[in-house]
């Protein structure tokens, strides 16, 4: 009897030992890893998306972990523990019914593109096999003053209106945020950004798997988009335009706001040029140019080089009351866009529910400022800061730092109009032109 409780618990013992050493041993150096240089921390829109993520089971189908395969290549590079160091516990997932998500906000970063997938993902991805998220959003006969529908294809608009709900917004942000941060290009196996990965040419397959990878979600495989939210790039003028430089400038540093063929478009195309070499640009530049009874000039990896090269002179010859990229593009609200980017810039000081610090910040709930009809001294006063301002009576001295150097116009007016229509507030919203307007002004 005593011998059998003997083995047993020597048994027990060595059970414990092995999970110390396989388990809690590695967890305690894991919690040392520092942080990815680059990494930010959630905010707090992005944080509750996390939950959604979770609550939605989103993790049971998508991963959070690139592996150093040759078929996880297209989600971004292999992930690092650093990665992971704002996020506990780490939504790694095991099942790759979807695809990873650890580098989807760079991959994938139109919020127009997000939602319309998460209302009814075969809108943009015919062969989806993901359920739809309805419930994360409402359908109104009228869109409520400073909110924007999602700009559905006619086929899966549902008969009226379809808004975010504040989940659905927060889901979006969540998954904007998730980009991988470039490691230092001094570290074994990472190539250089700009550097051409292969020799000049153009490489048919390679093209058109570079295009499945990145491209097609949006403007589809036969390069037909998606009729009113994503450009085609079939008989596209800049695409067959002998010269290809405003399209290489479109896939190097992204697009929004456009309008092609008197049609606008409002959905953001990400940035490629810190996620692709200038051999696979061109290569997606060249199956683009060639497919689709396209007829546009071939490139070569030396042109997107010298692409790459010109835009620090073109942005430095930039006057700075034009230095902001949207500043001359039609209006609009991305209501996900202007929480992320308070959230960014202001709640630390104004609080994620505008109360502000009694005494220290001021609240932007009710402030006549935020409300006002005339929106120039708001405007003026994100762009340019503010100190020892009395508001309502209270008296103010720390000082508000300016924007004006940090953000763009349309940074700006997303931000403002976040302002003007939360809290209760009801000012009327401005546009990336009124923004512009003040800033000309010293």
């Amino acid at each position: 009897m005593n011998r059998s409780l003997a083995i047993f618990g020597g048994s027990t013992l060595i059970y414990v030992g092995l999970a110390i050493i396989m388990g809690v041993l590695p967890g305690i150096w894991l919690s040392k890893v520092p942080p990815t240089p680059g990494l930010k921390p959630l905010t707090p829109i992005e944080a509750r998306g996390r939950d959604v993520y979770v609550s939605e089971g989103c993790f049971y189908c998508h991963t959070q972990q690139v592996r150093p395969l040759s078929g996880d290549k297209p989600f971004g590079r292999p992930s690092a523990p650093g990665d992971y160091a704002y996020q506990t516990p780490e939504l790694l997932g095991s099942e790759r019914n979807g695809p990873d998500l650890s580098n989807i906000g760079t991959r994938q970063s139109s919020s127009v593109w997000q939602y319309i997938h998460l209302y009814e993902p075969r809108a943009v991805v015919p062969q989806s096999i993901m359920p739809a998220f309805p419930w994360l959003f409402r359908v109104v006969d009228k869109v409520p003053p400073g909110k924007k529908a999602v700009p559905l294809p006619p086929q899966f608009a549902p008969g009226g209106s379809v808004i975010p709900s504040d989940d659905g917004k927060a889901l979006v942000a969540y998954l904007l945020s998730l980009k991988q941060p470039v490691l230092a290009r001094t570290q074994p196996g990472v190539p250089p950004l700009g550097a051409s990965g292969g020799t000049a040419g153009f490489d048919a397959s390679k093209g058109a798997a570079l295009f499945a990878n990145n491209c097609a979600s949006c403007h589809g495989a036969e390069g037909k988009g998606v009729p009113g939210t994503f450009p085609p790039l079939a008989g596209d003028p800049v695409v067959n335009a002998a010269n290809p430089t405003a399209h290489i400038g479109a896939v190097l540093h992204g697009l929004s706001g456009k309008a092609i063929n008197g049609q606008q478009y409002e959905a953001q195309m990400p940035a490629f040029a810190d996620q692709l070499s200038d051999q696979q640009i061109a290569d997606i530049i060249d199956h683009e140019r060639s497919s689709w009874a396209n007829r546009g000039a071939l490139i070569s990896a030396a042109d997107v080089v010298a692409a790459r090269a010109s835009e620090p002179r073109q942005q430095q010859a930039a006057p700075p009351a034009l230095a902001s990229p949207v500043a001359a593009q039609a209006p609009t609200f991305d209501a996900a866009e202007g929480s992320k980017l308070f959230a960014d810039n202001c709640a630390v000081c104004h609080g994620s529910e505008g109360k502000g610090v009694p005494g220290t910040f001021p609240p932007l709930a009710g402030d006549p400022v935020v409300n006002a009809t005339d929106p120039a001294e708001h405007i003026a006063t994100v762009l340019r800061g503010l100190s020892g301002k009395t508001i309502n009576g209270q008296k103010y001295e720390p000082e508000m730092a300016p924007f004006a150097d940090k953000l763009s116009d349309q940074q700006i007016a997303d931000i403002i109009d976040h302002e003007r229509t939360s809290w209760g507030n009801h000012g009327p919203l401005v546009t990336p032109a009124d923004v512009a307007k003040i800033r000309a002004k010293k």
